[in-house]
């Protein structure tokens, strides 16, 4: 059992907000130095940072009386408790780490965890490959089980992750689909004729600025500045159906929004705070924008369930019979299976359109949220060829020296008159300076104008 010497430390990161901490936990038998436990971060003042370096110790005291007879399945748990108790991880993250977890210990939970080898992993690896598991689920397997021994390495468990050199499968990125230009035209058109409710404000501010699901259904009416043009991405509403931070630090951000996405907002605040009213009820600056039926958050569940339905009847999905064969009970089994565009599919086509249409990535960057430009490049690379080509063919032009042939020969290059640019409006914030051109056209896209017609404009604008 760890002897935990001292009081322990706390660093502190931002005061009165972010702490670290950490005990020392004896000294190495082969080096002699002093150990310290993994470093822990706390989200509080310091006197919660306190009340968690005592818990802490307690629970190294309180850790694993022969650490060389330690299996892998009762360090899985304790991993995974970890992980539970840290509550900085979505609800969806912490629930797949408990179903990899359940198949770490029933392939290996017996073996003691410095005899876990590579051998033992790639054994195991391969039965999972004999009961049809595909690819990405042996990649998932592989790096959650890489989690725990990664932790264990760190601890002075075992001297070495013996997942790093295994033969797991690389995952495939999976395939991106976005609504070509008609279909986004016609989502549009088919989002302004239907009765206005939470659920169909959702997927228009998805398609409008590219939000995610939770970011749409967490949002307030406290976040929408009608007179700037914006909405604010504070919050989601999670899986576990609580508020919670957004995904990433960068995910918190402004959003500009069109003239048309105003009215369709200001138009349906104003309907909300009708039926409200009827309802007994006053619409708030804490009021969410997509509200349910009575005029609550909107069950993420119950959202999706709604938005597959919807999708289907107004043609971007469909309903099929699908036959998979299911390990667990070693047969196959047929359903219903829902097939076509998901509600992050609109983000996506946010994203693809902008590109397509010569945003810029760090522009696209900033509206969708992302860590860094360059996810953004990863996940849109595919969006920049027809943008490549028209750079091919301009660079073609330069060396074969047609953009030459029309210019007379001189001694010096004659003056060029640029002729006056309109002044540009000064930008409320520094994060509207780069939404600007985003927003006009995303405005195209969402015009009242009928679809044909958008279309046509935009096709000639290209």
């Amino acid at each position: 059992m760890p002897k935990v010497i001292g009081e322990g430390t706390i660093e502190e990161k931002v005061r009165g907000k972010i702490y670290y901490i950490r005990h020392c936990i004896g000294k190495d038998p082969i080096t002699k130095k002093y150990v310290k436990s993994p470093r822990r971060t706390v989200y509080g003042n310091k006197a919660e940072a306190r009340r968690q370096l005592e818990l802490y110790r307690i629970e190294l005291e309180q850790g694993f009386a022969n650490l060389e007879k330690v299996t892998l399945a009762e360090y899985a748990d304790k991993w995974l408790e970890r992980r539970q108790k840290a509550d900085t991880l979505s609800p969806l993250t912490v629930k797949r780490d408990g179903q990899h977890v359940r198949k770490i210990k029933e392939l290996l939970g017996s073996y003691l965890i410095n005899e876990v080898t590579t051998a033992t992993v790639n054994a195991a690896y391969d039965i999972l490959r004999k009961e049809g598991r595909t690819a990405s689920y042996i990649h998932n397997i592989n790096g959650a089980l890489s989690l725990v021994m990664k932790s264990a390495v760190r601890e002075g468990l075992i001297p070495y992750n013996p997942c790093d050199n295994v033969d797991a499968p690389r995952q495939k990125r999976r395939e991106r689909h976005a609504l070509s230009l008609e279909q986004a035209v016609r989502l549009a058109s088919d989002l302004r004729s239907e009765k206005r409710t939470g659920h169909i404000v959702a997927v228009w501010l998805a398609l409008a600025t590219g939000v995610r699901r939770g970011e749409a259904l967490g949002l307030m009416w406290k976040d929408v500045d009608f007179r700037r043009k914006r909405i604010f991405v504070g919050q989601q509403w999670a899986h576990d159906k609580k508020l919670r931070a957004p995904k990433s630090e960068k995910s918190m951000r402004w959003i500009g929004i069109d003239d048309g996405t105003v009215l369709f907002l200001k138009e349906w605040k104003a309907q909300q705070a009708r039926e409200m009213e009827v309802q007994g009820m006053d619409q708030g600056r804490e009021t969410p924008v997509c509200t349910s039926s009575t005029y609550g958050l909107i069950d993420p569940n119950s959202f999706s369930r709604w938005r597959r339905q919807f999708f289907v009847e107004h043609g971007l999905g469909r309903y099929e019979e699908v036959t998979q064969y299911m390990p667990n009970i070693g047969c196959d089994v047929t359903r219903q299976a829902y097939v076509g565009f998901n509600f992050h599919e609109l983000r996506h086509t946010q994203a693809t359109l902008l590109i397509g249409k010569g945003a810029d990535i760090k522009t696209v960057q900033h509206r969708l949220g992302h860590s860094s430009a360059s996810l953004t490049m990863d996940v849109y690379a595919h969006a920049i060829p027809s943008n490549d080509e028209a750079a091919a063919e301009m660079v073609g032009d330069m060396l074969s020296g047609k953009s030459m042939e029309a210019a007379p020969r001189s001694a010096a290059p004659a003056p060029q008159t640029v002729p006056a640019q309109p002044a540009a409006p000064v930008p409320a914030s520094q994060d509207d300076g780069n939404i600007g051109v985003s927003k006009e056209l995303i405005g195209t896209l969402l015009a009242q104008l009928p679809p044909e017609k958008l279309v046509e404009m935009l096709k000639s604008a290209v």
